[in-house]
């Protein structure tokens, strides 16, 4: 079989780390891929003045699935490409405990459940500017309680988008990957997450689309929440959900949350899809404090590695990989410093690559 071409992007700040001690795992354990890694990021700034080189974006545009680690103020062009351009909407964030992590709940054993966050429009469509831009192009514009634009005065704006194109692409695939799930094993429950009490269009259009697509699915059981109460309900009953579909920004939220459920956002990997080609990224972000000192945690990167690995039907290798990531945190030995652990970067990478060997 040929190999599968993956271009790895390291971004900013500790994201060139964890990118890094990914790769070592994968190219060592012989994985059948071909993994590239061209300039971006900082480093490409200081070669090429530019974070996201044309020939590093060339490179992504002709990849079986891109790795990335971290966007920092440096690489928000190389974000735009991925999500924006690319037009993955779908980002997907498993919440998996395995034992020995450090988790904030006294009993986490079991929790499996996972997050899709609508990627490419709600409060993250870039649709801001001053008030004085909007006011005089709905004047006749009233709000509930009978307020027009004009009368907040000086101020900005920012659009809430829910299209009915967005919303019916994206919970028709959350139907399909809750269908998925339940054929190996998992419970088919379907949670949508809104606050349509507040936000009767958007998310009233976001509910009722939600309801028309599962007309098709009988299998799956559903229910639904606001998102101030999902979020009391993931610290409460966090073995309860199976599949999370909601909204940009509340899927931000809510993942960073239930992600201290199981140990952190240095666990916490992500699949984005369904645009031209994926792409696999850690959501901790740049972390620059600690960048360059060998101390952050790849798990999230490795996580990520493993979505990536079953994206392209190697299903295998990433369960080789994950058990082998699991068996490491059940060791406890080489763990990093916010799993209190003392081991560095690339010593949880080397303990990783042991387990697989």
């Amino acid at each position: 079989m040929a190999k599968k071409k993956v271009v790895t992007l390291g971004g900013d700040g500790v994201g060139p780390e964890v990118v890094d001690a990914t790769c070592y795992v994968l190219e060592n354990a012989n994985f059948n891929l071909e993994i590239i890694k061209p300039p971006c990021g900082e480093a490409a700034v200081e070669q090429y003045q530019n974070a996201f080189p044309e020939e590093t974006q060339q490179l992504c545009d002709t990849a079986d699935a891109i790795l990335f680690g971290a966007t920092g103020p440096t690489s928000v062009a190389i974000l735009a490409y991925l999500r924006w351009i690319l037009d993955n909407y779908v980002n997907i964030r498993p919440v998996k405990y395995y034992p020995g992590a450090r988790s904030c709940l006294n009993d986490p054993s079991g929790i499996d459940l996972v997050i899709l966050r609508e990627n490419s429009e709600g409060m993250y469509s870039f649709a801001e500017g001053d008030l004085s831009m909007l006011s005089p192009k709905m004047p006749d514009y009233r709000n509930l309680i009978g307020k027009s634009l004009a009368d907040f005065g000086d101020g900005k704006f920012a659009l809430r988008i829910i299209s009915e194109r967005g919303a019916q692409r994206f919970l028709r695939y959350a139907c399909e990957y809750t269908m998925q799930r339940k054929k190996k094993g998992y419970p088919g429950k379907l949670t949508c997450v809104t606050k349509s009490n507040v936000l009767g269009q958007t998310d009233g259009l976001f509910e009722s689309v939600m309801k028309e697509e599962l007309k098709k699915y009988p299998e799956l059981s559903y229910e639904q929440y606001y998102v101030d109460d999902t979020a009391r309900r993931l610290l409460r009953y966090p073995k309860e959900f199976d599949v999370i579909a909601t909204s940009n920004m509340f899927g931000d939220v809510l993942a960073d949350e239930a992600s201290e459920l199981v140990g952190g956002l240095g666990i916490a990997g992500s699949a984005c899809v369904k645009g031209k080609i994926a792409y696999f990224e850690s959501v901790h972000g740049s972390a620059p404090k600690y960048a360059g000192k060998n101390v952050i945690n790849p798990t999230a990167t490795m996580l990520s590695a493993k979505l990536m690995l079953d994206y392209l039907g190697m299903y295998q290798e990433a369960d080789v990989l994950e058990k082998a990531i699991a068996a490491v945190y059940k060791d406890g030995k080489n763990l990093t410093y916010d799993q209190g652990g003392k081991a560095t970067t690339i010593e949880f990478a080397q303990a990783v690559l042991e387990e697989i060997k």
